[in-house]
This record gives structure tokens, sequence and C-alpha cells, in this order.
């Protein structure tokens, strides 16, 4: 279910290519635009190898101590229905930028929290068990918030004050709405359709003949899991 619709095989795959895509050939002012960040985004998922169910997680949310019901006590599932309704599947992306680099990309209904994200980890830093005496402490992160509040903001590790090493976590924080505070800022949807009266096309899927080489990576046959 969450596989199958909106969430991870469009809007996810949207967020996954635009961070991990090379970048376009231009992307403005040539005309061509649009084309040349389609051309990139599709270059990344044909780059994508084949996800097997040993590189998923799949679960289904059941009744809680709070009296929220499951999936299966909607009258309309059948009761003996498997769909997944929580999805984790690691990507791997063959080639010669992120060999090796897992992306890992999460989706559920009924969660207890609703957010959109991007977390990026970072390797750690080389002698770093040395300078802090082998005590544990998080990995550095650039958090990207898309929903429903936008931020982006870098989670580090450094040295507490005083003179103890002792590591502490901290945060350069861009909270849109703490920063920009007389903005308005409209949600996805409204930017897309104010765009189309103007023929601007670059955020959008390309419309594709069937025997465009262009095509994306799914072939006549891939099934999804349920």
């Amino acid at each position: 279910m969450c596989i199958r619709d909106s969430i991870m095989q469009n809007h996810l795959m949207q967020v996954l290519s635009l961070l991990a895509m090379e970048a376009p050939v231009t992307v403005s002012g040539s005309g061509m635009s649009g084309n040349h960040i389609r051309d990139s985004k599709v270059a990344l998922l044909k780059a994508i190898a084949e996800v097997r169910l040993d590189d998923m997680v799949l679960g289904q949310y059941v009744k809680d101590d709070q009296g929220n019901p499951g999936y299966l006590d909607d009258p309309t599932v059948p009761s003996d229905s498997t769909t997944a309704t929580y999805a984790t599947a690691i990507l791997k992306i063959q080639n010669q930028r992120w060999d090796g680099v897992p992306f890992i990309m999460k989706a559920g209904k009924a969660l207890n929290e609703r957010k959109a994200e991007v977390r990026i980890q970072f390797k750690p830093a080389p002698a770093v068990g040395m300078l802090f005496g082998g005590q544990s402490f998080s990995r550095n992160e650039l958090v990207m918030l898309i929903q429903p509040d936008e931020a982006v903001y870098l989670k580090c590790s450094t040295k507490a004050p005083g003179l103890r090493t002792e590591p502490v976590t901290s945060e350069l924080d861009l909270t849109y709405k703490n920063r920009f505070l007389d903005v308005y800022s409209p949600g996805a949807y409204f930017h897309c359709s104010v765009l189309v009266p103007f023929s601007v096309s670059f955020p959008f899927y390309r419309r594709l003949h069937p025997t465009d080489p262009r095509e994306s990576p799914r072939k006549a046959g891939h099934v999804c899991p349920e």
C-alpha cells in the first residue's frame, strides 16, 4: 500500500533522484532545462539496483492501546490481507559516486508522527575515537525537513566547553518559520499549479512514448510486493 501508492514510488523517488542525481547540463535559461533535469533523474533511477525482499522490512499497523483501529479492522479490507502499510527499503545506486553508499527509504501509514525528511549521515572523522577516548557519540548529520515544517539543520558532535574531553551534539538550525517570519511559503502543489500555465515543466516527469529510449527503469512485468 505505502509502496504502490504515491508515497514511495512517486514522492520519495522524486526526493531521492533530486538528492543523488548528477548535475544537469543546465538548470535554467536554455529552454531545455526541464529535459536536462529529467535526463539526470532518469540516469539516476536507471543506476538503482533491483530491490529484493531481503533488502526490505514490511509491516502492517494493528490496533493499539489507545483504541485506534488496526488496518484489518477497516470493514473494506479483507480479514486475511497481507498488504504492507509500512516499508523500509535499502536502495543501492550502482555508479561511481554512490558505490557502497546505502540509501534507506522509509514510508508508512498510521504512524505516531507525520513528517517527511531527508537525513544524510556522514562517516566518522578519522581517529575521532582517539580524540574522545573511546566515548560514544552520534554521527554528524545534515537533516532537511520537508513536512510539516520546512527546515535545514546540521547535527554535529563537538567538544563540550571546559577541561573535560566530552563529546556533545550541537545543531546549526535553519527553521524556515522561525527565520522568515513575514514570508508566505506556499505548499509544493501550489507551486506546481502556478508553473503549469507558463509551461514550466522542470518539476514534472516527462511524458514518454513507449519507444522513447529515455524511459524509466521500470519494465513491463515488474511487480511490486504487496
